[in-house]
């Protein structure tokens, strides 16, 4: 899904499905010029100079290009780049779905690279690439790889040595944890269910980046093992699985609408999930979209607040998890 790369939009941007392949792997040695990688879709792309002037067609590389310290860099954004605060300052250049971006906007910017992602958006590079301009693509299968991706933007803007430091602290917040996760040794993970939305249900499956998110946060994905990538079950279905805790991300499932409260309300008052575990006991947990759904820097954060809810000890009723260690 575009999740892994949005944070907000259109329910069609958010139901596609890309299939990230890698992230991006830089070729050349730092201060090296040209630079040579293999982008997330198996392209190698050859980038003459540092880039001076970016058009990011993800949030999430939107808020890695101003983490690195390129947000001057930074010409235009999708019309869902809302952070860092003066993302929302640049010329739009449409949504993220090719249908959406304006082709002539873009190039009147004068682009010399355009960061996107793979999977949907794969049908927009070759036309990028007609008007003369470096396309790199960034996607992440698992969190470590965001890090890789914040090095190669580091890379390709010059911003080597803050690319570094903030690819290094975001290392360190995952490490962490995975650590606290271990510590835990061989206490049960509790079972959970991920909601993207509610009318009609959706979750996540294997292989996703959101699946993967659960396991690095101490959950057991209850779909963990179906064929879909983002499941569609039923009522019924999620009763016989027995979620513990159910996650949920309410601005994605109310249209941006939605308070968390509100949403779990929804849920607790859902038509036969009484029984359900999560239900009975209370274990609903809103989630900010922006910070489990944006491969970019603070998806530590998301990862962070997702282990705290999935402690053994942060059984609550309020649905809110306990605060950082």
């Amino acid at each position: 899904m575009l999740l892994a790369t949005a944070g907000c939009g259109s329910h069609d941007e958010k139901a596609a499905t890309s299939s990230p392949v890698a992230a991006a792997k830089v070729a050349t040695p730092g201060s090296v010029w040209p630079v040579e990688l293999v982008d997330s879709l198996g392209r190698t792309v050859r980038v003459e100079k540092p880039a001076e002037r970016v058009v990011s067609l993800a949030p999430s590389n939107t808020e890695i290009l101003f983490a690195v310290g390129a947000g001057g860099s930074v010409v235009g954004v999708t019309m869902m780049d809302d952070f860092p605060p003066e993302a929302k300052e640049r010329t739009s250049v449409g949504g993220m779905a090719p249908s959406s971006i304006n082709l002539e906007t873009l190039a009147a910017l004068r682009p010399d690279l355009v960061l996107a992602t793979g999977g949907v958006q794969q049908p927009i590079v070759e036309p990028l690439e007609r008007l003369g301009v470096a396309v790199v693509t960034l996607d992440a299968e698992r969190p470590e790889d965001v890090a890789s991706n914040i090095r190669t933007v580091g890379r390709l803007t010059g911003r080597d040595a803050e690319a570094e430091a903030v690819a290094s602290a975001f290392e360190a917040r995952i490490a962490g944890v995975r650590r606290r996760v271990a510590d835990r040794g061989d206490a049960r993970r509790p079972k959970v269910l991920y909601l993207l939305y509610d009318e009609p249900l959706m979750t996540v499956g294997p292989g996703t980046f959101l699946g993967r998110m659960i396991e690095a946060a101490g959950g057991e994905n209850v779909f963990a093992d179906v064929a879909a990538r983002y499941p569609t079950p039923s009522d019924e279905e999620v009763l016989v699985r027995a979620p513990e805790i159910v996650l949920a991300t309410f601005g994605l499932m109310g249209g941006g609408g939605r308070s968390g409260e509100e949403g779990r309300r929804r849920l607790l008052a859902r038509p036969g999930w009484a029984d359900v575990p999560a239900v009975r006991d209370r274990r609903i947990v809103a989630l900010d979209e922006d910070l489990t759904t944006r491969v970019g820097p603070r998806l530590a954060e998301g990862l962070e607040a997702m282990e705290r809810a999935l402690r053994p000890e942060a059984a609550s009723g309020e649905g809110a998890a306990p605060p950082s260690p």
